[in-house]
C-alpha cells in the first residue's frame, strides 16, 4: 500500500524543497495522489499566508502602544541573551570539523534558537573559502535547527531563509552549482515578502546567483543579476558587497567576450577599493584587470597591474595570488614576444603552484611552458614534463575529458605533430572545462 505524507511532512517540503530528503518521493506521490496534492495545496496557501505582511500587521495592532514597548523591549532582551548563549555554546564546537559533527547540535534542544542559526551561518561564512566541507557541514545544521523552530513565529522563516542562503553559498565553494541553485530559489522564496526581509536580502541571493552562473559557463544570464545585485546593494551602503557585486559583473563581461570592458570596470573596482582602504579587494581586481587586458591582446595595459598586484599580495600574506600574479607577469611576457624570458619564469611558477597543492594551475603553468617552449623551437623535454601532468577534477566525467585532451597531446608529442597551436587548444579546453564540465574534447581543425 502507497504512503501517504502527513500534513508536516507537506508543509516542510513546501517552505524549502531543496532541504527535504524525500523530495523527489513526495513529488512523484503527490503527482498521482489527489487527496495528497489537495493537502499540499493547502499548505502552500498557508505558507503564503505566513508571508503576507497584511497578516502580520493586523496581530501587531490587537496591541496597544504600552504592550508593543514592552514586547519589542522583552524581544530585543530575548535576542541579545541568547546570541550570548549561542556563542557560549559554539565556540569551542566549531574550533574542530570532527568535534562539531559528533555534538549533534540539531538534536539537542539547547540549540534550538534563531541565535544559534545566525552564529551558524556567521561561521559558515568565514569557512566557505578555506574549509568549504566544513562549511557545508555548518549551514546543513543550522537548516535542521531552523526548521524545527516553532512554526507560529516570524523568526522561523527569517533564519531559515539566512540558513539557506548560505548553504547555496557553501555549494557554489564546492563547486556544486545545481544544488546551488536550487537552495538560492528556496532562499529567493523565503525572503520574498517575508516579515522584515527587503531588497538588501534579496540583493545578496541574487549576487551569489550571479557567481554560480559566472562560474558555471552561463555569464550571459549572470551579468543582469551581478549588475542589478551591484546598484541595491550600493544603495544600501554596503561597499565590501557592492564591489564583490562589480567583481562578478566584470567577469560575466570578461566571460561574455567583452574583456575591454571587463577592464574597466575591473579597474572601476580597483579605484575605489584603493580609495577605501581595501587592499585584498585592490589586489584581486588589479590581477582581474591584467588578465582582461591579456584577453584583448593589450599586454602592455596588463604588465603594471599584474606588478601591483604581486606587490599588495606579497604584504598581504597571501602566497596562492602572489604565485597567481607571477604566472600572469609571465604570461604577459610571453604575449609581448620574450618568450625565453616567459618559459624561464613559468617553469619556476609551476613548481611553486605544485607545492601549494593548486594542481590544475600548474598543469595549465606546464602546458603554457611547453607552448612557449615550441614556439622557440626548443623541444628537449616537453614531452617529459607533459607526460607528468596531473589533473584534478570533482567529477569522473571532468577527469575522464581532460585525460583524453592530454592523451592526444601526448599522442602529438610523440609523433612530432605538437606545435604552440595545438598545445594552446589544450590548454584552453582545461581553462573552460570547470565551467563547462559536459564538453568533449575535440581535435583542433
Amino acid at each position: 500500500m502507497t504512503r501517504h505524507y502527513d500534513d508536516d511532512e507537506l508543509s516542510d517540503y513546501t517552505l524549502a524543497p531543496s532541504l527535504d530528503p524525500n523530495r523527489e518521493g513526495i513529488e512523484q506521490h503527490v503527482a498521482g495522489c489527489a487527496a495528497c496534492r489537495a493537502r499540499l495545496k493547502v499548505a502552500e496557501e498557508l505558507e503564503e499566508a505566513y508571508r503576507d505582511e497584511e497578516m502580520w500587521g493586523a496581530v501587531d495592532l490587537l496591541l496597544t502602544r504600552p504592550q508593543r514597548l514592552e514586547a519589542a523591549r522583552a524581544e530585543y532582551a530575548r535576542v541579545e541573551r541568547e546570541d550570548a548563549e549561542a556563542e557560549a555554546l559554539l565556540s569551542p564546537l566549531l574550533k574542530s570539523p570532527l568535534r562539531f559533527r559528533g555534538a549533534e547540535i540539531d538534536t539537542d534542544s539547547r540549540f534550538h534558537t534563531g541565535a544559534v542559526v545566525r552564529h551558524l551561518c556567521l561561521a559558515a561564512h568565514a569557512r566557505h573559502e578555506k574549509q568549504p566541507q566544513f562549511s557545508l557541514v555548518i549551514t546543513n545544521a543550522a537548516c535542521r535547527i531552523a526548521l524545527q523552530l516553532p512554526k507560529s513565529g516570524t523568526e522561523r522563516r527569517a533564519v531559515l531563509a539566512l540558513s539557506v542562503r548560505e548553504r547555496a553559498n557553501a555549494f557554489r565553494y564546492l563547486g556544486r552549482f545545481a544544488e546551488g541553485l536550487k537552495s538560492l530559489d528556496d532562499a529567493e522564496k523565503l525572503f520574498d515578502q517575508s516579515p522584515g526581509s527587503d531588497p538588501f536580502d534579496l540583493a545578496i541571493v541574487s549576487y551569489i546567483r550571479a557567481t554560480i552562473y559566472l562560474e558555471s559557463g552561463r555569464a550571459a544570464d549572470g551579468l543582469p543579476l551581478a549588475k542589478a545585485a551591484a546598484e541595491v546593494l550600493g544603495e544600501y551602503g554596503d561597499r565590501r558587497r557592492e564591489l564583490a557585486a562589480v567583481m562578478v559583473e566584470a567577469g560575466c563581461l570578461m566571460h561574455s567576450g567583452h574583456a575591454s570592458e571587463a577592464a574597466e570596470a575591473f579597474e572601476r573596482v580597483a579605484s575605489i577599493a584603493r580609495a577605501t582602504d581595501q587592499p585584498e579587494m585592490l589586489a584581486r581586481a588589479l590581477q582581474n584587470a591584467g588578465n582582461a587586458y591579456l584577453a584583448a591582446s593589450k599586454h602592455e595595459l596588463a604588465t603594471p597591474l599584474f606588478i601591483d598586484a604581486l606587490a599588495l599580495f606579497d604584504n598581504l600574506g597571501l602566497a596562492t595570488e602572489r604565485t597567481r600574479s607571477v604566472w600572469k607577469l609571465a604570461s604577459a611576457r610571453a604575449a609581448e614576444g620574450a618568450l625565453h624570458e616567459a618559459a624561464e619564469q613559468l617553469e619556476r611558477v609551476q613548481a611553486e603552484l605544485a607545492d601549494l597543492g593548486l594542481t590544475n594551475d600548474a598543469a595549465l603553468a606546464t602546458l603554457e611552458w611547453a607552448e612557449a617552449r615550441l614556439a622557440v623551437g626548443e623541444n628537449g623535454g616537453v614531452a617529459e614534463r607533459c607526460a607528468a601532468i596531473a589533473v584534478d577534477f570533482e567529477s569522473e566525467g571532468m577527469l575522464r575529458n581532460a585525460r583524453i585532451a592530454l592523451a592526444y597531446l601526448q599522442e602529438a608529442l610523440r609523433t612530432g605533430a605538437a606545435t604552440p597551436e595545438v598545445v594552446r587548444h589544450v590548454r584552453a579546453y582545461l581553462t573552460e572545462l570547470p565551467g563547462r564540465p559536459a564538453t568533449p574534447f575535440v581535435r583542433p581543425a
